[in-house]
């Protein structure tokens, strides 16, 4: 992969753009060690827009509503308000390129039905734009609309409309949503993977149908920001092999050029499938092309970008598997220790503004039971691990180093990760952890400002069985996240020993005991 020249690069590195870098990277060792640098603070804020989901709306029309009473399942509604302010991405991926917004408000009965998935029948929009509305004030939800680039043509979702044909159906929906969806911003992102999948448009194209876009729409709605889409990898034309390649950095260039006031972007990443076919990357492998992705915008644009991962998840199992499979593998336990593991990553990257989970439900990806193992509305361990993370609520991410053993094979190449985080005042000690391995870990945590404390420590986690593999398909596992308290007590040099679960998603929260008085104690 074609990247800028390595010496232009460590020039624009570290504080040069005002924020601190995180340490995504685990160091090998025969211990697990996590050392918490007190004074490097990589967010003061981290963002709830981390915790997302991808809603495609013909998958949630048919799975999570209740088509008798016209409403989500109640149920769904209260498990989701474990997640306040997540950001909840609208009409879908890739249904979202043909997707009729005007088709899909109005009285639900007579709403036509619209064909927005390859080779399906069409169905009418019955979780429609106004659906979707109602829902995020449900759920305290946040704004993410897939804008549709191509047209609407009833018979071929691929057939493309003249640009100011789309231009102006944009401008309508902008025009519409900005009286609906106030108090918060108002994201489009600019089309869904059109540079791949059946479309493979090149950058020109992207940036002249977006700019048609960008420009009617600014004409109703001066306040409206957009999300383009970038890659970090190099993709093979297919429909049309005489192309060749497209490189990500050319591409990320004309896309910048032609779309200077976009300063968002968006990137997928589907992460350690359990493939038979050679086919599955890493989670390491995404990072790193994630990091050279930050490189080569600063390089370009002179300062960080605003990066929303606008998909995520475990990548499909397997090379041709049944439903069924797909869907245990990519929400199951072993899915949940993947996403924790790339949850804690990019929380140390503060130019990552926002993540999605493919999705609520879409296909395979299911953030909820309904055609996988107990097929009802019962959640996913998917989403029991988000929840474990998001039960540790403290705002300030600090730099973490973390060094683990790998005695779980991990193909990254260790068990555990960890990030740390605190309260403004310093009072409490947060941390995000995940365990791979199938048996459980003792860890060393050494955070300073806590030396000879005794303190409680409180944790929410889910976990595996002891020794089984978290891919294991008869694993058994609680519905819901533990939580515990015990008490500990800092050494002089600030270190305390916790235990990780095995094949865990854990959050604790470290505090110093209090007296009587309310002061802290302290070993001498």
């Amino acid at each position: 992969m074609k990247r800028i020249s390595v010496l232009f690069l460590m020039m624009l590195s570290g504080q040069l753009f005002g924020q601190p870098e995180g340490d995504i990277k685990v160091t090998p060792a025969r211990s697990i060690q996590i050392e918490i640098d007190s004074k490097s603070i990589v967010r003061e804020q981290l963002p709830s827009e981390l915790f997302g989901f991808n809603i495609n709306y013909m998958s949630f029309q048919n799975q999570l509503w209740d088509k008798k009473k016209n409403q989500v399942y109640p149920a769904i509604v209260d498990h989701l308000k474990y997640f306040p302010s997540a950001i909840y991405r609208y009409p879908g991926g890739l249904v979202a390129n043909s997707f009729s917004w005007e088709q899909s408000v109005g009285l639900a009965a007579r709403r036509p039905k619209q064909n927005t998935i390859f080779k399906s029948p069409p169905q009418e929009a019955l979780f429609g734009l106004d659906e979707y509305v109602q829902f995020l004030d449900q759920v305290d939800g946040r704004f993410l609309y897939v804008l549709n680039l191509v047209g609407n043509n009833p018979l071929q979702p691929l057939q493309e409309s003249a640009e100011q044909e789309v231009a102006d159906k944009n401008k309508e929906l902008a025009r519409y949503l900005a009286e609906k969806v106030k108090g918060q911003p108002r994201y489009y992102q600019l089309g869904n993977e059109l540079d791949r999948s059946k479309y493979e448009w090149d950058a020109d194209k992207y940036v002249a149908r977006s700019r048609k876009t960008i420009d009617a729409i600014h004409s109703v709605d001066k306040d409206a920001r957009y999300i383009a889409f970038l890659r970090d990898f190099i993709w093979k034309y297919k429909n049309d092999k005489a192309r060749g390649k497209s490189a990500p950095d050319a591409y990320m260039k004309t896309v910048m050029k032609g779309l200077p006031e976009v300063t968002d972007y968006s990137l997928h990443h589907y992460y350690n499938g359990k493939r038979t076919d050679g086919r599955s990357r890493s989670l390491a492998f995404w990072l790193k092309l994630l990091e050279e992705s930050i490189q080569d915008y600063r390089a370009i644009r002179g300062q960080d970008p605003n990066i929303w991962i606008t998909e995520h998840a475990r990548q499909m199992s397997s090379d041709k598997p049944t439903k069924d499979l797909t869907s245990q593998f990519v929400s199951n336990l072993g899915g949940a220790l993947s996403t924790a593991d790339y949850m804690i990553a990019i929380a140390q990257i503060p130019q990552i503004k926002g993540a999605v989970w493919h999705g609520l439900n879409a296909g395979p990806w299911q953030l909820f039971d309904y055609s996988v193992r107990y097929k009802d509305l019962r959640p996913r361990p998917i989403y029991y691990g988000l929840r474990a993370l998001r039960e540790m609520d403290l705002p300030i991410v600090m730099t973490t180093h973390t060094s683990s053993t790998n005695v779980s094979g991990y193909p990254s190449g260790y068990d555990v990760r960890a990030v740390a985080f605190r309260d403004k005042q310093a009072d409490q000690l947060g941390l995000w952890v995940v365990n791979h391995s199938s048996r459980p870990q003792k860890a060393m945590v050494r955070y300073q400002p806590f030396a000879s404390k005794d303190v409680v420590v409180e944790r929410f986690y889910i976990a595996g069985q002891e020794g089984k593999d978290a891919d294991d398909l008869n694993l058994e596992l609680n519905e819901n996240v533990i939580t515990d308290k015990t008490s500990a007590t800092h050494s002089k040099d600030g270190t305390v020993e916790i235990v990780i679960p095995p094949a865990s998603v854990s959050s604790y929260v470290i505090q110093p005991q209090k007296t009587k008085s309310g002061m802290s104690t302290t070993k001498e």
